[in-house]
């Protein structure tokens, strides 16, 4: 391959991934893989070349013949080491394009990670690959400590958690334990209670077997944050995902009453606070459910910088892919094109309800 040695890929199954430590985010470990693998009822796979060009995801058949792709829910994309040429990484995506054309399939979809402008612009340069940007998500530095993290919050933020700390409500984080993702534990009712009270899609109702495969695959990095009351009752909770100096805010849910009394507010100030005195680099607390929505400006509130969403898609085989939009067409009662005008990808799992 010209300047330089010819790429080896690997196709790594679960079993053969990189040691976690090896991953430059929580996205890309095989923990991780496996449970969002278990939301679409597919296997999480991996390409990469050695640890310096990593693509994780799911591989899902689909209705009608034929598999897609899919980043793990969450933020990953595709990741290229500093310093890797561009010219490995075209080697690299060449390959990667037969590989998976060969295991059948279709169509690639591709969540890019805000943390890494490097991988997306390497990703949007490549052969065949549309780049969208979704809007944006917020990340808060809190290197600097707990003080800096503080000052940087808007006065609404810290007035909202003096309000909370003054109603009697305490935050803290630990390590999840089985009876935090019980069905019936705080945490997994406050969720599901969240979820249906702002009309959340069934996908994000996740099960049993989720929550199981989470915290097996990452052990002391998923952590349980929460507010309690004077009573010792959980006003607001959140699953936490830690990864080197990366803390991610995952899924979290409140009582109505609790919002009202700033639990949320104070849920958010505990985990920075609790980050920065450990001395990670940065909470990733994602974005809203729409642009600039009420949680967008919430989540900003807390002295976030604005971290670029974009999403890939790859359509592999245009044949097949016409197919599968034709039969989930039909399915629904509708033409292809119709559904390719939703703008959904990739049109065939339009109403699916995957995530």
């Amino acid at each position: 391959m010209r300047g330089g040695a010819p790429v080896s890929l690997a196709v790594v199954d679960a079993s053969r991934a990189l040691p976690d430590a090896a991953c430059p985010d929580v996205y890309f470990t095989a923990g991780y893989g496996r449970a969002a693998a278990l939301t679409r009822g597919g296997d999480w796979e991996l390409l990469r070349d050695d640890d310096r060009i990593l693509l994780p995801y799911v591989r899902t058949p689909a209705g009608g013949g034929g598999f897609d792709a899919a980043s793990p829910y969450g933020y990953s994309g595709l990741y290229v080491a500093p310093g890797c040429p561009p010219h490995r990484v075209a080697g690299f995506w060449a390959q990667a394009r037969r590989s998976l054309r060969s295991a059948g399939v279709v169509a690639v979809f591709l969540r890019c990670s805000p943390l890494d402008e490097a991988g997306t612009a390497a990703l949007g340069a490549l052969d065949g690959v549309r780049l969208t940007r979704r809007g944006d998500t917020v990340t808060v530095p809190v290197a600097a400590g707990p003080d800096a993290v503080w000052a940087g919050m808007r006065g609404r933020s810290r007035t909202a958690v003096r309000k909370a700390e003054q109603a009697g409500l305490a935050g803290d984080i630990r390590a999840a334990e089985p009876a935090d993702l019980a069905p019936d534990g705080p945490f997994r009712r406050l969720y599901a209670d969240t979820m249906r009270r702002v009309g959340g899609a069934a996908g994000y109702l996740f099960g049993d077997d989720y929550y199981a495969a989470l915290r097996t695959g990452l052990g002391p990095g998923l952590r349980l944050a929460r507010v309690r009351d004077r009573a010792g009752d959980v006003q607001a909770a959140a699953l936490v995902l830690v990864h080197g100096g990366r803390v991610h805010y995952h899924l979290s849910g409140s009582t109505a009453a609790g919002g009202r009394a700033g639990a949320n507010n104070l849920l958010l100030w505990s985990i920075l606070r609790w980050a920065a005195e450990r001395g990670a680099d940065c909470v990733h607390l994602g974005g809203g459910v729409s642009a600039e929505d009420g949680l967008f400006r919430f989540k900003e509130s807390f002295g976030g910088r604005r971290t670029r969403f974009f999403t890939g898609a790859v359509v592999l085989d245009p044949a097949g892919y016409d197919r599968l939009v034709a039969h989930r067409a039909a399915e629904l009662g509708r033409t292809p094109p119709e559904l390719v005008a939703t703008g959904y990808f990739p049109a065939f799992r339009f109403g699916s309800g995957l995530l």
